[in-house]
């Protein structure tokens, strides 16, 4: 073992990459955010979070292939890390293969079960394979988490809810 990993201070480095990666992400600067996970990546290869918010940035720069990549290797690592399961459901569910992405967004959900991003694509792949009942549960959880978090997204959901009731009265 090299003595800087003994002493943490790979920890210490790859978590700084990592920080600074999420927050060139957030000011949208994908190129500075994907190199600076990268390296964190390279310090701490076998954390798994790290290879999931890559692979999630890589996914935002249309950058699929890396993307399915990173997201693979921190299922590797975890098969519970959440933004991996998420990740990989946005691809399974933009690929239309909704059993696929049904299966992703129910262990990203259980990982972290408040998250309304996850509650919102349940209801989507649960309406895309017919079940609206369950369309319509997941996207009410969904709208009552994004107003928890005063999030904007909350108003894609009352449209939804609306169509979903509409199929479950015409059943």
């Amino acid at each position: 073992m090299k003595l800087a990993q003994h002493l943490g201070i790979s920890r210490y480095e790859a978590d700084e990459h990592y920080r600074a990666g999420l927050a060139a992400f957030v000011r949208r600067d994908l190129p500075k955010s994907i190199q600076a996970l990268e390296t964190a990546v390279e310090l701490l290869p076998k954390h798994a979070e790290y290879h999931a918010a890559l692979g999630f940035v890589l996914l935002d720069d249309k950058r699929q292939r890396e993307a399915v990549a990173a997201f693979e290797r921190a299922l590797k690592l975890n098969p519970y890390e959440m933004l991996a399961n998420y990740g990989s459901g946005l691809i399974a569910y933009r690929a239309k293969k909704w059993l696929e992405a049904k299966n992703y967004f129910t262990v990203a959900h259980a990982a972290q079960p408040k998250r309304a991003e996850t509650h919102y694509y349940l209801a989507m792949v649960n309406h895309r394979v017919g079940q609206n009942a369950d369309a319509l549960r997941w996207m009410e959880q969904a709208a009552k988490a994004f107003a928890e978090t005063n999030d904007r997204r909350e108003s894609h959901c009352a449209p939804w809810m609306r169509e979903f009731q509409k199929l479950l009265a015409s059943d």
